[in-house]
């Protein structure tokens, strides 16, 4: 697995994205290309967003919250325990995500994702 502070030849970070709505996952990915970061993923299932981390370790990511039924929360379990950072873009309550102790106090910048107010979050975590 790659080490987190790794940084490619280019001096992009590396954001892991996990949406299941198509158009809204390849807006995220443009908006943070845009940004200067490198997309890891799309994942649209918790399954395939394990398997990209297994894989490689991110700088940061963003995550939905319900994803084709299934929560994000193992997505989050395992990035807080690799120490990776991570936003939520969600329309879910916030009582509802108060119900998962792991997403507790993480940001949620909602959806509509305003991407500027996405890439701040994100530019936050660099500092």
């Amino acid at each position: 697995m790659d080490d987190p502070a790794e940084i490619d030849v280019e001096g992009r970070r590396c954001v892991l994205v996990v949406e299941d709505e198509v158009l809204i996952a390849m807006e995220l990915k443009a908006a943070l290309i845009d940004e200067g970061f490198r997309v890891l993923g799309p994942a649209a299932s918790v399954d395939h967003a394990l398997d990209l981390v297994s894989e490689e370790r991110p700088h940061a990511a963003v995550l939905d919250f319900n994803l084709v039924g299934e929560k994000v929360t193992p997505v989050a379990l395992q990035l807080k325990a690799l120490g990776v950072p991570f936003v939520l873009a969600s329309a879910v309550h916030a009582t509802e995500l108060a119900a998962h102790p792991v997403l507790a106090g993480v940001a949620n910048i909602g959806k509509p994702t305003d991407p500027k107010r996405l890439v701040e979050a994100l530019k936050a975590f660099q500092t």
